[in-house]
């Protein structure tokens, strides 16, 4: 890598993203930390939470309250933090406003987010500048564990908000920072032999560029690559939000000549664990994430299956305490040879999207209707079904008025992305099928 390209990214990123790099410093120092130190530091965090929340989130004040819990019972007691009762998105939805900070420090830094909706249930929140400066950290943390450098290449094969017509560009200050720092972007929800043509052209003008992407996109880009016969040299392939199997791992590996790092993620609670350079495991980002694994509300030993209740640790903006987030699996007993100290999980179920099938468009990644969907009023539930390769079904849980004059934009974005003869219909439920953890699919192909 060229040293005055790195000077220049690093330099730049000192300018804008100082903050930042000043939390890239305490998560390197974090993770050679012995996991009871680590363990120590995090409690230590837990409790600062806590007390920040009884003064400023009127939600977890009138809780604490109603229940008779004091913050500073969790230092002379820290078992009395599973007293606390969960935070479902349900909850989180109807309490929304009381949920947000008073802190006038924070509210002036406020960022509007929201789920992708993996439920069915898309969930709107809060964040600030201090969560995203460690969001940021450790992205950059992850790729170090692969020998990435500031001013190497980095891309994110990942999804797009698609309104119709499509999605907003770039400023040009953003477009400019992207040249310098080595980044660029491919819409992951509309994948189709022209988009992955021009993404490939792009990655081959970039040799040794580390890749983040869903790991059925980054699979379905992969066989395409196979199929084009001119494989492409990645620094590291970064996979999220589903399982990655076996047979995926080694053919991503194995066409781009490069490792590939899981990791498990949420847009709401951040970074939770990722492997390391050893793929021995996913190690939990301590500084990020307070992992809970019970079952029956109690927790479970380490080794043994339960469900996965998440306390984010640096979004004091909109703090999801005790967040039940409807997936499971449990920590492991043997740490990770690498050295690090971080404590071992493993994910037993992610989430589950397929791809929708077209006549001459390749395969087109289901979930850019996703966006759009909430937009008809109020969902409980959905579900987007492929029926046929002319017929999409909205599936819908109703939780109050539905506009269905929006359905036409639906169906507009469906012809744009699947073809001139698709026809999309609205059907609505009691309910929808769960997986056996209690999720369910949002975007479904029935076609073969």
């Amino acid at each position: 890598m060229n040293p005055l390209h790195k000077n220049m990214a690093r330099a730049l990123y000192s300018v804008t993203r100082s903050r930042m790099l000043q939390s890239l410093a305490e998560l390197e120092e974090l993770q050679w930390q012995s996991t009871q130190e680590q363990t120590a530091r995090q409690r230590k965090w837990l409790g600062q939470l806590l007390e920040y929340a009884n003064s400023y989130v009127p939600y977890y004040r009138d809780l604490f309250k109603e229940i008779g819990f004091h913050p500073s019972d969790f230092v002379a007691d820290p078992t009395c933090f599973q007293k606390l009762p969960y935070l479902t998105k349900d909850l989180a939805r109807q309490n929304h406003d009381r949920l947000i900070t008073t802190d006038p420090a924070r509210q002036n830094h406020l960022i509007r987010n929201k789920t992708g909706g993996t439920t069915g249930e898309p969930m709107w929140f809060m964040q600030d500048h201090i969560y995203d400066n460690y969001r940021a950290a450790h992205i950059f943390l992850q790729m170090r564990w692969s020998g990435w450098q500031f001013g190497q290449p980095q891309s994110w094969l990942w999804g797009h908000v698609l309104a119709g017509t499509g999605s907003k560009g770039e400023s040009a200050l953003g477009q400019l920072k992207n040249r310098v720092v080595g980044r660029f972007r491919s819409n992951a929800f509309r994948m189709t032999p022209e988009s992955m043509e021009t993404y490939a052209s792009q990655l081959e003008k970039q040799p040794e560029t580390a890749v983040w992407s869903y790991v059925s996109t980054m699979y379905r880009f992969a066989q395409f690559v196979q199929d084009r016969g001119r494989p492409i040299k990645l620094h590291a392939v970064y996979t999220c939000a589903e399982p990655l199997y076996e047979h995926q791992r080694q053919l991503i590996s194995a066409v781009f000549g490069c490792p590939v790092f899981n990791s498990y993620s949420s847009v709401e609670i951040g970074h939770i664990a990722c492997e390391c350079d050893r793929h021995d495991g996913l190690h939990i980002m301590m500084r990020n994430v307070y992992v809970e694994v019970l079952r029956d509300d109690h927790p479970v030993p380490d080794g043994e299956e339960g469900e996965f209740v998440l306390t984010n640790l640096t979004n004091w903006a909109f703090p999801l305490i005790r967040y039940k987030i409807q997936d499971g699996g449990k920590r492991r007993v043997q740490p990770c040879s690498c050295g690090r100290g971080a404590p071992m999980l493993t994910v037993v179920e992610g989430r589950i999207i397929d791809f929708f099938r077209t006549r001459d468009r390749g395969n087109v990644w289901g979930a850019f209707v996703v966006p759009m969907v909430p937009g008809l009023g109020k969902i409980k539930q959905y579900q987007i079904v492929q029926k046929s390769l002319d017929s999409i079904v909205l599936r819908i849980v109703r939780d109050g008025p539905i506009d269905e004059h929006k359905l036409a934009d639906i169906e507009r974005a469906c012809k744009i992305n699947l073809g001139e003869q698709v026809q999309v219909s609205l059907e609505y439920v009691d309910s929808l099928p769960s997986t056996p953890t209690g999720k369910h699919r949002y975007v479904v192909s029935e076609v073969k």
